[in-house]
């Protein structure tokens, strides 16, 4: 790629840059206390809120403060805990989702099947976990992550592999799963089996007549058909198929949608998410945690921005060591012939679907 000597284009990359950073070290801040029940407790929170007259959530912030050293007579600290820390916390409301239907529906004993253990995990008191899916700032590229908390012990079904946890249905779950079940119509086929969350919400959808789960581990469907298909009230509407997911998708099937959660996350799905995005064919499709893989598109971009702003050769970009070199490299194929000339190309060539067309191709 070649970068006109333009004045504003540099300054929009430089800017872009220093974004890409700022959004890495916001992620680093936040996977750092996700999930860490050491930082803080029910008792210390207890203490600061009264001591200093605070609200759940002002005293839990102060805590991570302290905890990140965010220094607030620094002006980038303070901006960094005010605009895209404070913000993004909240308290989630313990009887949503207590009463959501599927927590209502699936009850089990704790149950040993081999090396999977279904069991009630639990997050405790003001311990932050993953929220909503992440989003971006439209301008300035800036990515603003979803945290919540709840105030008191909070159950939740989850299945452990080998004593880790494989799968689970938590508030995250549920909330980035919310539109794909208000979407479903019709036949739908899921890709992913997991502990039956997103089957079990749709199978209560009159409009939803027939759910085909598409899952290649036998024992994780012996595992559900045998503990958690028995509660669900429309098991005649689901069928279970074993079999890969890809090679599923490559034969002619017809579905009025597809919902697509074959990954943990977006670092370790990356690959995935862009295959079945090529085998994509007719009607509707909905990939758990979409928004979240674009970012890792746009970071892998503009990665590739800075270092062509540096004149890196091009035989770095004949090796990979990880999926995202590998995204690295192939926009650094698909745009060295590209000559950018001003912000309105670099604007289109940072949107979803320029980032996602140029690796299709």
């Amino acid at each position: 790629m070649k970068i006109k000597n333009n004045a504003k284009l540099i300054s929009q990359i430089e800017s872009l840059i220093e974004t890409n950073y700022l959004n890495m070290s916001l992620s680093d801040m936040f996977n750092e206390v996700v999930g860490n029940v050491d930082i803080t407790s029910e008792k210390q929170i207890s203490v600061i809120k009264k001591k200093f007259s605070l609200s759940d959530k002002a005293a839990l912030i102060s805590v991570y403060q302290n905890y990140w050293e965010l220094d607030l007579d620094n002006e980038e600290d303070e901006e960094i805990l005010n605009k895209y820390i404070s913000p993004y916390i909240e308290e989630c409301d313990i009887n949503k989702y207590l009463s959501n239907p599927y927590y209502q529906k699936i009850k089990t004993a704790h149950i040993v099947e081999g090396d999977y253990e279904l069991i009630i995990d639990h997050y405790e008191p003001y311990e932050l976990f993953a929220y909503k899916d992440m989003s971006y700032e439209k301008d300035s590229f800036i990515e603003l992550n979803s945290l919540s908390f709840f105030k008191e012990k909070f159950p939740f079904l989850a299945l452990n592999h080998k004593g880790v946890t494989w799968m689970s249905v938590t508030p995250n779950e549920i909330e980035t799963m919310e539109k794909a079940v208000n979407e479903a119509t019709g036949k739908v086929v899921v890709y992913g089996l997991g502990i039956g969350y997103y089957p079990y919400m749709i199978s209560l959808k009159e409009d939803v007549k027939e759910i085909t789960i598409i899952e290649k581990d036998e024992k994780i469907i012996e595992l559900f058909k045998k503990h958690l298909l028995p509660l669900f009230e429309h098991k005649e509407k689901i069928t279970i198929i074993k079999q890969d997911a890809f090679k599923y998708m490559q034969e002619s099937h017809y579905f009025d949608y597809s919902f697509i959660d074959l990954w943990h996350n977006p670092v370790d799905g990356i690959e995935l998410f862009l295959r079945a995005k090529k085998l994509e064919n007719k009607g509707r499709y909905f990939y758990w945690l979409e928004s979240s893989f674009y970012l890792l598109l746009r970071r892998c971009f503009i990665s590739l921005l800075e270092e062509q702003l540096a004149n890196v050769d091009e035989s770095n970009y004949i090796k990979s060591k990880s999926p995202t070199d590998t995204i690295i490299n192939t926009y650094y194929q698909k745009t060295k012939n590209l000559v950018l000339t001003n912000e309105n190309e670099l604007q289109d060539l940072l949107s979803d679907n320029s980032l996602l067309n140029l690796l299709m191709k």
